[in-house]
């Protein structure tokens, strides 16, 4: 399954990685990425549901040794939320994947997590916005989001990734603000300062450690949809706060 439908690409670097919003996100400096294509829209119930109906949970070309063990032992056969009716619609993005399990869907479809600068990239592009949308506030008109990490119903669910129209990074890319985070490649560190090339950076150190996630939740107030906002999750995380969207490098 090598295919570029609803895919775009992403190409014009270098951009400004980071901000002076957050140590986290600093130091701010000019990246160049390779072009790539990346996902228009978060990887749906609808298109995660081919993984599992060809048994991508029992097929251990698509997972590393550490995400098979994990699945096996844990004996994990499907996304946490996958028989939930708030979570599982066709068009809302997969949830309660683990970070091994967006990784072995992508190798499955013949593409990878995006690094993290690659995410940042495509979310912003090289007009430096705060946004994926721009710089205007975040509205519930907006993106699905918490202000003061309190979302207005405690019962809450996702939406369909394009339930907000106006939430449209520059590259055209859908939904990278706010519903669900989206899990990257990079594990993380505190901050850029191992980058001295800045270009094509990507941090791994071990799969076992935290890995990157972009974007922001329902769960997550405004801060977190800014394009340059960093979090991280344990590998193992199956929680509905997070899904995937895949690249595919040129």
């Amino acid at each position: 399954m090598n295919k570029l439908i609803e895919m775009v690409l992403v190409s014009g670097s270098p951009y400004q990685r980071g901000s002076d919003l957050s140590p986290d996100e600093q130091p701010v400096s000019l990246v160049t990425l390779s072009d790539f294509f990346i996902d228009v829209h978060p990887v749906t119930n609808e298109e995660f549901a081919v993984f599992v109906n060809q048994k991508g949970y029992e097929r251990a070309e698509y997972w590393s040794e550490e995400g098979f063990k994990f699945i096996q032992e844990n004996e994990i056969t499907e996304p946490l939320y996958w028989r939930n009716s708030k979570w599982n619609g066709a068009k809302q993005p997969v949830t309660g994947i683990s970070w091994y399990e967006s990784e072995a869907y992508a190798n499955f479809v013949g593409k990878e997590l995006p690094t993290e600068a690659q995410w940042e990239f495509a979310a912003k592009g090289n007009d430096n916005r705060l946004y994926p949308w721009g710089d205007s506030q975040p509205s519930p008109s907006i993106a699905n989001y918490a202000p003061d990490c309190e979302p207005l119903e405690f019962d809450r669910c996702s939406t369909e990734w394009d339930a907000h129209p106006q939430n449209r990074s520059p590259f055209g890319c859908m939904d990278m603000g706010g519903n669900l985070a989206e899990w990257c490649q990079d594990n993380y560190q505190p901050n850029y300062s191992w980058d001295k090339a800045h270009s094509d950076p990507v941090y791994i150190s071990e799969r076992q450690a935290d890995h990157i996630v972009r974007g922001g939740s329902g769960l997550h107030d405004e801060d977190y949809m800014r394009c340059t906002c960093r979090d991280n999750y344990p590998p193992t995380v199956r929680d509905n706060i997070v899904g995937l969207r895949c690249v595919k490098n040129l």
